[in-house]
């Protein structure tokens, strides 16, 4: 069913751009306080350059006055988010049970498809402070939530590699995990990295990041969906309790040097730096067991660097470099292992985690 012709869905009340010029450039931010129809009609969160040409953020009223933020397409090539809001709006267009503000972030990238363009900073690290352009724009999206008394926040990502579903929270209070188990038993606690959207939030408001799973499938869009429907009927009154979630904290990642070479071919007697085992991202959320073989190495080569949480070197504390192969010391449960090389090169290649027994 399409948007109707009148209602304040088809009404741009107003749109305020606010320009912010540096040494680096310039971002603008889009306020729009009604959605075009033409948001409803595209097909493709790539044709949302169409709607609005950059960072977006929407405020919608509703019956009840506190909102609830949502961010999403902060990494532009993860879609679902994109796909479970447009149809959760097309489902409530007009009588909105709770008022909601959303950003969509990285409309740019999302026209091309890409986690963020060439010369951008990611989308999900700018919330930390800092006078570049992007994290000011994120600022002001900071300061109108907090104005707004924003009653919770929900930011939606996808992961690179196979990942069940599951939550990320920056604090284990029972509001944060509530919002988590919403979505799903599997949580992760985590402190860094600090600068993403979640933790900056995480001082004004429950909140929670949401992994959906791989960009765009159906059943991610759906499951999202639902529970998105669900936290707008009833956040802030649902008692769901939170004693039978799995709750990890994150204590590592794994970083390549930036140098390197690296495939997931996991050939024996590579010419390569790493060759990693070609279900590499098959490892996350299952147990590791001490001694596996995670990749081959070419000799006399670079180590992998793992990196705990205050950015000390530990790699000697979890893997071993033998006789051209990366062994595992300890027993290890892996999250957000990669197979794509660009997220692995510039972001990291996964993170290295522990079941969580409290603060």
């Amino acid at each position: 069913m399409g948007p109707t012709s009148s209602g304040y869905w088809k009404r741009i009340i107003s749109i305020r751009s606010r320009t912010f010029r540096c040494m680096n450039g310039e971002v603008k931010l889009n306020f729009i306080e009604a959605l075009p129809e033409a948001f409803f009609e595209i097909d493709h969160p790539g044709e949302l350059i169409n709607v609005f040409d950059g960072p977006t953020l929407i405020s919608l009223e509703g019956a009840a006055s506190e909102p609830l933020m949502i961010s999403t397409l902060l990494h532009g090539n993860e879609t679902t988010g994109f796909y479970a809001l447009q149809q959760l709006l097309r489902r409530y267009q007009g009588r909105l049970p709770r008022s909601l503000l959303i950003f969509f972030g990285n409309v740019q990238a999302a026209s091309e498809g890409v986690r963020h363009l060439p010369g951008q900073p990611d989308f999900n690290r700018i919330w930390g402070g800092g006078e570049f352009p992007e994290a000011r724009m994120a600022r002001q999206v900071l300061e109108y939530a907090r104005r707004r008394q924003v009653i919770a926040n929900v930011d939606i990502h996808n992961t690179t590699g196979r990942n069940p579903y599951y939550a990320c929270v920056n604090r284990t209070s029972e509001d944060f995990l509530r919002l988590a188990t919403g979505f799903t038993d599997i949580v992760i606690y985590f402190t860094e990295p600090h600068e993403v959207n979640s933790n900056a939030f995480a001082k004004i408001c429950p909140s929670v990041t949401l992994e959906c799973g791989l960009p765009g499938v159906p059943e991610g869009v759906a499951h999202l969906y639902q529970y998105l429907e669900k936290l707008l009927l009833t956040v802030g009154c649902d008692e769901k309790t939170t004693g039978d979630c799995r709750i990890y904290h994150t204590v590592a990642r794994l970083k390549l040097p930036y140098y390197c070479k690296f495939d997931f071919e996991f050939e024996e007697y590579t010419e390569s730096d790493f060759s990693f085992t070609q279900s590499f991202d098959h490892f996350n959320f299952q147990r590791i067991s001490k001694g596996t073989v995670i990749a081959y190495t070419r000799r006399n080569g670079p180590h992998l660097a793992v990196l705990d949480n205050h950015d000390r070197l530990v790699t000697e504390k979890y893997f071993a470099f033998e006789d051209g192969k990366v062994i595992a010391l300890q027993d290890l449960i892996p999250s957000m292992f990669t197979t794509v090389k660009d997220v692995a090169r510039e972001d990291s290649l996964g993170y290295l985690m522990e079941p969580y027994s409290g603060e």
